[in-house]
């Protein structure tokens, strides 16, 4: 299988011979292999040449200890055997909202909570750095521009960002970089976060470094995904996380406002909205919403102290 062009698979995959490589994030191994049976379908231990496909899971990193790829993927790709994300596997049997459904975002907004030029995104998309779908992105691509807009800022060009990944691939056939932790090294290189530590863009571990704090990209799409699921007060409060962490970034105040104005909480979004202008004053997504807002809220008539009128 080229890594580059995996075959596409649909969720009656999940109904053939399936096995796992790399810590799920979602379920233990256990669990994994008792929902596959209960689609009818049979999980294995090993990868053979009767293995239908491999799920790599997203937490645990599919290599050894001195950061060669795992026999299992080893084989899965001299057999030609599909490899997919923890996150297919999760949309085939109906625990994850298909990505297609979480893409809200349009260039422009890409551009502006990236901080990239709207050309550097189209750019990007050209070379399938970034995904849309009907002209619209996601927060993974989202993701995905932040981490490029870092390394640009530390000097790293984007033909060393497209050998990256490309190498990445390699071992890990279907990495993208919303699924990768990638840092800029010295010499203008990259290095790729692992829960081991860090290794180059060809799997050989780095020297070791500490736990890595939290991770913002990581806790907006848990409060995107608490609001896809409906639970507003978990994403309102992983929002506000991040707005904490981060004033400067205008993307969870945003999202914050829009949620809010969505469930009718008309205030709280107009605050929301407003903190959002204050971390990008040239957000012009933002000040459309906020003045759609304020155009829908009626005014309110009272009388000051001494019977002055005046208007909120």
């Amino acid at each position: 299988m080229d890594a580059m062009n995996p075959i596409e698979l649909d969720g009656a995959a999940v109904s053939s011979t399936v096995a796992f490589t790399g810590r799920l994030a979602c379920m233990t191994r256990a669990e994994a292999f008792e929902v596959v049976r209960s689609h009818g379908g049979t999980p294995s231990q090993t990868v053979t040449r009767q293995t239908n496909v491999l799920v790599v899971g997203e937490l645990g990193w599919p290599l050894l200890d001195d950061g060669r790829p795992s026999s299992k993927l080893s084989r899965a790709g001299s057999y030609g055997i599909p490899v997919v994300s923890e996150r297919r596997f999760l949309e085939w049997i109906g625990k994850a909202v298909p990505d297609s459904l979480n893409r809200t975002y349009s260039a422009g907004q890409i551009a502006t909570l990236s901080k990239l030029l709207r050309g550097t995104v189209e750019e990007l998309v050209r070379f399938g750095l970034l995904n849309p779908r009907g002209g619209l992105f996601g927060f993974r691509d989202l993701a995905s521009a932040r981490q490029i807009s870092n390394l640009f800022a530390h000097g790293i060009s984007l033909s060393e960002i497209l050998r990256s990944v490309k190498e990445i691939r390699a071992w890990l056939p279907e990495a993208d970089l919303s699924n990768l932790r990638l840092h800029p090294a010295a010499h203008r290189a990259i290095e790729i976060e692992q829960p081991g530590g860090r290794t180059d863009k060809r799997g050989q571990f780095v020297l070791p470094v500490n736990a890595p704090a939290p991770n913002a990209d990581a806790l907006f799409e848990q409060a995107q995904a608490a609001e896809d699921a409906g639970d507003i007060a978990e994403a309102e409060r992983l929002y506000r996380v991040l707005m904490k962490c981060d004033p400067t970034d205008a993307a969870p105040p945003f999202n914050l406002g829009n949620m809010f104005r969505a469930t009718g909480r008309k205030i709280e979004a107009e605050a929301a909205l407003r903190a959002a202008t204050r971390a990008d004053p040239t957000f012009a997504e933002a000040w459309y919403n906020l003045s759609d807002l304020l155009y829908q809220i009626p005014l309110i008539r009272t009388r000051g102290p001494i019977g002055a009128v005046r208007w909120t």
